[in-house]
């Protein structure tokens, strides 16, 4: 009897348990200059830093735990 209910019982166990409770997020509006506060780290977040020269150059680095981050709206 229980090996004629896996087939239906299995789907919905995954279902239910799927994603981490994502099924029921929730979406905020941050307007446009507002920081925000880093709740995880990043790892290897793509960057642009600036030489000796002031020369925007790309590169990688880790944005820990408890960072701002905002836009800038005008590059120097």
């Amino acid at each position: 009897m229980i090996r004629k209910l896996i087939p239906f019982l299995l789907p919905i166990l995954l279902l239910t348990g799927c994603g981490g409770g994502t099924l029921f997020t929730r979406t905020i509006y941050v307007p446009h200059g507002t920081p925000v506060r880093l709740r995880e780290t990043v790892k290897d977040a793509k960057v642009w830093v600036k030489d000796a020269d002031g020369k925007p150059i790309a590169g990688k680095m880790d944005l820990p735990e408890g960072w701002y981050a905002l836009p800038v709206d005008d590059e120097e």
